[in-house]
């Protein structure tokens, strides 16, 4: 009778294992159906900037609740120096568009490196740029979770390697690929971009996996 329970539960070990190593359905930019909480914003969402009169610079924020719970997941925070300052910017007037993480929410990332001196470099994570259809579900390379990502800017130091995939970019319609742990399991899904200009970006639609 042991050997008996002893073999039972060995079976429903194994098909629990079995259950769990299932390859999971595949996730592209772009692409959803009923298995997605998606959201399409009646126009287009872009953020608002203010003139702030202390430093010159335009500033502005903007949120997205991703799996809407009624918590913002997203926060957009643009910042754009007119007129353009001759030179390198300082820091003060450097302009950017970044990506502020919270709740779990992660962005794929694109790596760079770059010397700073002393045959000693640095690293960069940019938000990466996506095309339509792209494999969301064979990324590896993700943003920390509540983290601030950004999608491109012009730093104030001389050894930028680029000023990040989104920089020169216009009229096009790209994807961010995101994700949520739930649990123990990712969901997986995607944002919907329009970028005129790295100043004028628009944010179309988003899906992530329920």
């Amino acid at each position: 009778m042991k050997k008996f329970i002893y073999y039972i539960l060995v079976i429903s070990l194994f098909f629990s294992a079995c259950k769990k190593d299932e390859p999971r359905e595949a996730v592209v930019a772009g692409v959803y159906d009923n298995s997605f909480v998606f959201h399409e914003f009646s126009s287009p969402l872009k953020v608002k900037l203010i003139l702030d009169l202390l430093t010159d610079n335009y500033i502005g924020n903007d949120s997205i609740d991703i799996n809407r719970d009624g918590v913002y997941d997203l926060v957009i925070s643009q910042r754009i120096h007119f007129p353009s300052p001759s030179g390198i910017p300082s820091w003060e007037q450097f302009p950017y568009y970044r990506l502020i993480l919270k709740n779990g929410l992660e962005v794929a990332t694109k790596t760079e490196s770059f010397p700073a001196g002393m045959g000693q470099y640095r690293k960069i994570d940019w938000v990466n740029v996506f095309d339509y259809e792209s494999s969301i579900d064979k990324i590896s390379e993700w943003s920390k979770s509540n983290t601030t990502q950004t999608m491109w800017a012009i730093p104030p130091i001389t050894q930028a390697v680029s000023y990040g995939p989104w920089y020169d970019l216009t009229n096009a319609v790209k994807y961010i690929a995101i994700r949520m742990k739930i649990g123990n399991r990712y969901k997986l899904g995607w944002i919907k971009v329009s970028e005129i200009s790295r100043e004028n970006i628009l944010f179309i639609s988003y899906a992530i996996e329920k």
